[in-house]
């Protein structure tokens, strides 16, 4: 654990989810993986591209929208109905059919494994701190287990922009308004989503450094770093 800033007192605590409390590469390498299938099965037209080609009509609408880069579930059904529209289908088969390849996407993606120790430690916090789940992804968190122990889950949508914008903390400390922004510590592996989008919003941070991104990515320093959930059961439980 390396600490940047003086922690100041917690008084909430809210947590990022996909590759902070569960790794969710191989959650996503399968679903994206059932999803390509089914895309070829139900639309021919689409086997024109290989599973990579449409990974990376993803990264350029990425590039090129940032309000798509921080909602995930608005990226795919653009990234499914854009590229079907470039094969050739008709505008409102193309539209169904991304919610048709979208759904199957949803059902693989939410097939997540939850580790006893993750559980546990949620738990623990939950008796202790309000908990929220901040997550720019489409995870259901009642699916895959989560759901009890967070007061509040704020996902990208009907105009909630994703992280690092501000409108996720901002639902947060409209719903707990009696803890104020520096009494609140957000749990995330992204540096850019997480660490940038919390400290601009003048919360305290704490970087998940085993997750998918690196030091050097890092634009401006977290409150502390940790590298496992017994590092942070000893910052916040012990």
């Amino acid at each position: 654990m390396q600490f940047f800033r003086r922690l100041k007192p917690v008084q909430a605590l809210s947590f990022d989810l996909d590759d902070t409390l569960y790794d969710n590469v191989p959650v996503m390498e399968r679903a994206e993986r059932e999803a390509y299938h089914a895309l070829c099965e139900y639309y021919p037209q689409a086997g024109q591209w290989s599973q990579q080609q449409w990974a990376d009509l993803r990264h350029r609408l990425m590039q090129t929208d940032p309000n798509l880069a921080a909602d995930m579930t608005a990226l795919r059904l653009a990234t499914l109905e854009q590229g079907l529209l470039q094969l050739g289908t008709e505008a409102q088969q193309a539209r169904q059919g991304a919610e048709q390849i979208f759904a199957t996407f949803l059902r693989h993606r939410n097939n997540v494994q939850v580790s006893a120790e993750t559980h546990q430690l949620l738990a623990e916090l939950a008796q202790r701190y309000p908990l929220i789940a901040l997550s720019n992804g489409n995870v259901d968190t009642a699916a895959i287990g989560l759901a009890e122990y967070f007061a509040l889950v704020v996902q990208p949508g009907q105009g909630i922009r994703g992280k690092p914008h501000g409108d996720m903390f901002a639902v947060a400390t409209e719903t707990f308004p009696q803890i104020p922004a520096s009494a609140w510590l957000h749990v995330g592996d992204s540096p850019h989503a997480d660490v940038f989008g919390g400290q601009r919003f003048g919360w305290q941070t704490a970087w998940y450094r085993q997750g998918l991104y690196q030091a050097d990515t890092l634009s401006v320093l977290p409150t502390v770093a940790f590298d496992s959930l017994q590092q942070l059961r000893a910052l916040l439980l012990d």
